[in-house]
């Protein structure tokens, strides 16, 4: 076998098993969020109303938790995104890569601490940067794959293609930012400035496939 066709072979596997390793950091993150959900004793309650009020107060303490799930899930779909477009990979490619799923793991364990401490304003502070390093590791990575010096990014994705997507990621590091800024007026708005990863994430996919139809019915 020659070499190019070796050091071709070698970068396709690293690519399959960095896919692997992604899907596994997600999927892991994901589920610590819901192991990390304590279920109270509820033994003592006999009544219907004592219950449904038990039942809403576990509720309003779950918020924080479908918000950090949500987000994970927003920053997975994006990943999919991004990594349909990598051909190969390259050892600096993975390390950034390793940052960035890190970060996502980090994820669950500041979320804990603000499931049990929901008013404290260093932990939602804390949980906001590690937002942005999230999507700092996830811009450095398609920008290292878009470089034109070590190209790893397809051939058929234009310049304008790799724009986009580039703006597109610092969505969430903004909104962590500002949701950071939020925190010292109100706790309360934190959470629903995170609302925004989701709603900005779905308007974006329909505005995308309403232009994909349109282009698809000029022709």
């Amino acid at each position: 076998m020659k070499k190019d066709s070796l050091d071709n072979y070698e970068s396709q596997e690293w690519r399959l098993r960095l896919r692997f390793l992604a899907d596994i950091t997600f999927a892991t993150a994901m589920t610590i969020m819901i192991l990390n959900i304590e279920i109270p004793d509820f033994g003592h309650i006999t009544d219907t109303k004592e219950l449904a009020v038990f039942l809403g107060k576990q509720l309003s303490n779950m918020w924080a938790f479908f918000i950090a799930f949500i987000v994970i899930a927003v920053y997975w779909m994006k990943h999919l995104e991004h990594y349909s477009s990598i051909l190969i990979v390259n050892q600096t490619f993975i390390w950034l890569q390793i940052l960035f799923l890190a970060s996502i793991m980090l994820i669950p364990f500041w979320n804990t601490y603000i499931s049990h401490f929901p008013d404290n304003i260093a932990i939602k502070i804390f949980l906001s940067a590690n937002m942005v390093l999230v999507g700092l590791f996830s811009f450095l990575s398609v920008n290292y794959a878009a470089n034109k010096k070590h190209r790893l990014i397809r051939s058929d994705v234009d310049e304008k293609k790799i724009s986009e997507s580039k703006k597109q990621i610092l969505t969430e590091p903004i909104i962590a930012i500002i949701a950071a800024g939020l925190a010292f007026i109100n706790v309360d708005l934190w959470d629903l400035a995170f609302i925004l990863v989701p709603i900005l994430f779905m308007a974006r996919k329909k505005l995308t496939t309403i232009k994909y139809f349109k282009i698809i019915k000029s022709k």
